[in-house]
């Protein structure tokens, strides 16, 4: 959702009409001429750009071309999904890596809840990627009430990550082992397959992670050695490395995580001193002598 400026929020449809009443900027006397507005609509080619997006379902919606019109508007709204997605993100990571820690995490959370109107099931996919977020368990009630067949549809979710990570901070560590069992099992019934290697690499690696986490440690063992054996690019390896130190982690295996992660320190990674020392990811290890004396040596 976006706001209007001194306003409340609106729902995105009224905040595009918004934008493009701001970014489309006409000539005060005078139609635009035709040329001008296919211009535009040339200029929307391939891009993800929600100004040019828009500009461009304006002057299709000029032109008369309201079919052109609405596949732009519906990319517009793509895009700025994305664009939403994409800060948010941004907004608490760089809190975890300017050292603001767990606070600075939730103060930026808030800071983007007073400018996004989320759902519930949107605020626990925010919770799942950024567990730390549940310190203090203001989310824990209604993430808890999600169920496959609630009344209401904004509830209506299994969200098992989300739930076992509720009772994993709060301690619960049996219920948080239970839920990450039922994920890994669904998993097992039907594995995620990919036509990007790279993106089959990173699964691998999380699974075997959940794995650890459901206990199953035998077999997260046997998920990692074949993780680790599948090809990833460069590009790609970073990401994927840190899903392999995350399972490392889940297994207690302190030595093997800091191996993989050592290199990732000192490279532009999301791997840093800031957020191995914040993201509770690592929480099994952190407090360990070879995990801190890692921290130590790149502070």
């Amino acid at each position: 959702m976006l706001l209007v400026p001194g306003g409340d929020p609106m729902r995105r449809a009224g905040a595009i009409v918004i934008l493009v009443i701001l970014a489309v900027v006409f000539p005060v006397a005078g139609q635009t001429p035709n040329e001008e507005l296919q211009r535009r609509i040339a200029a929307a080619e391939g891009s993800q750009q929600p100004d040019v997006l828009i500009r461009a379902a304006s002057a299709a919606r000029l032109l008369g071309d309201f079919d052109a019109a609405e596949d732009l508007l519906e990319r517009a709204t793509t895009s700025l999904d994305q664009v939403e997605d994409s800060w948010i993100s941004e907004m608490i990571f760089q809190a975890i890596a300017s050292g603001r820690g767990v606070d600075g995490m939730q103060r930026a959370f808030r800071r983007v809840r007073e400018r996004i109107r989320m759902t519930p099931q949107e605020i626990a996919v925010v919770m799942s990627d950024y567990p730390s977020l549940l310190r203090g368990g203001e989310y824990d009630e209604m993430i808890l009430s999600f169920r496959p067949d609630h009344p209401d549809s904004l509830y209506r979710c299994d969200c098992l990550p989300e739930k076992a990570w509720v009772h994993r901070v709060a301690g619960r560590r049996h219920d948080s082992r239970r839920l990450w069992g039922e994920l890994v099992s669904a998993w097992d019934r039907n594995p995620l397959k990919f036509d990007d290697p790279d993106r089959q690499a990173e699964w691998q690696g999380q699974y075997a992670r959940n794995l650890a986490r459901s206990g199953r440690s035998a077999d997260a063992r046997a998920a990692l050695a074949k993780a680790m054996s599948m090809p990833v690019s460069d590009d790609a390896r970073p990401a994927v490395q840190r899903r392999w130190a995350q399972a490392y982690a889940e297994l207690g295996e302190v030595e093997r995580a800091v191996e993989l992660l050592e290199p990732l320190i000192t490279s532009s990674t999301l791997v840093t001193v800031n957020s191995l020392s914040t993201r509770y990811t690592w929480e099994p290890v952190r407090n360990t002598l070879a995990f801190q004396e890692m921290l130590a040596r790149h502070r």
